[in-house]
């Protein structure tokens, strides 16, 4: 069905999305105090423009799914798709492969590279895998909670001088050493994301937003929402029992997502931060880490 139709009246039935990603070298730019360019690795939907975090992919419930990843990179790479795909197995350098899958259950999922103890993901090889109900409405999942608008946070960390700099100057990376100095949302520092209208949370009072929350780095991650509490739908794929929890604060461990429902109930403009200091800056400086605004009209 073409996308303006399913729009329209819904995803009838399954039907079939084609995707291609290029894996390839690049650099990302952390803007204010502390910013710095980082060397990458990343996807992109271009050849030769690799993105932090990865290209989103949206499908729907029950669709046939052809992933082409095409490497263009220097060493081996892969992409797994968080319960999922199951192939682990590397694409070489200027090869290509299709990963053909059936979409799953509503929720929200995590692709990266899994290989290179965890040093191609740090680079930047990650990005969201979002499924949304066969009917096409505007709920978590079939039946499931409704929600007016939606976000994706991919929330990240990078230490620059010991992995990024040797890995994209080609070195060896002593793995056992990781320091992260750069937090990052949708790839973004702290000023940035809250001026991001595909980040902030930008809507009128009586609306609800779903938020979906990807860890694609390798320390936990707490985000603190002011105004109001949230309640939690999904952890890592696994719905919660009905009533949801209430929190104004939670705790996204690496490599694991969350869906959580927020009401915009109380007029004003509110921050959203990690709760940890060290991830509200950029290379020691506040405030330049994961962080994006509340704004309710």
């Amino acid at each position: 069905m073409p996308w303006c139709l399913a729009a329209l009246f819904g995803q009838a039935e399954a039907t079939t999305q084609d995707f291609t990603l290029y894996i390839s070298s690049g650099t990302w730019p952390i803007n204010g105090a502390g910013g710095t360019i980082v060397d990458i690795w990343g996807y992109g939907d271009r050849a030769g423009s690799p993105t932090v975090p990865g290209p989103a992919l949206t499908v729907y419930e029950g669709d046939n799914v052809n992933l082409t990843v095409v490497n263009n990179h220097s060493i081996d790479h892969n992409l797994v798709i968080q319960g999922v795909s199951t192939d682990l197995s590397a694409i070489p350098p200027g090869g290509s492969k299709t990963y053909s899958f059936t979409a799953p259950t509503a929720g929200t999922y995590l692709y990266s590279d899994t290989l290179n103890n965890s040093v191609n993901r740090e680079m930047g090889l990650y990005g969201a895998f979002i499924v949304r109900p066969a009917d096409g409405s505007n709920r978590a999942w079939t039946g499931g909670p409704a929600y007016t608008f939606e976000r994706t946070w991919v929330v990240s960390d990078m230490d620059k001088s010991r992995w990024n700099d040797v890995a994209g100057s080609g070195g060896t990376i002593d793995t056992a050493v990781y320091k992260p100095n750069y937090f990052l949302i949708n790839g973004l520092g702290g000023f940035d994301g809250m001026m991001d209208p595909a980040t902030t949370l930008d809507g009128m009072v009586g609306d609800t937003a779903l938020v979906r929350i990807v860890n694609a780095g390798q320390y936990s991650q707490s985000l603190h929402f002011h105004a109001n509490h949230f309640e939690v739908l999904t952890s890592n794929g696994v719905r919660w029992p009905s009533p949801y929890q209430q929190l104004d604060t939670i705790n996204v461990p690496p490599m694991t997502t969350a869906d959580v429902l927020f009401h915009l109930n109380q007029p004003g403009h509110y921050p959203m931060h990690s709760h940890t200091s060290q991830m509200e800056t950029a290379n020691g400086i506040y405030l330049n880490g994961v962080a994006t605004m509340i704004m309710i009209h």
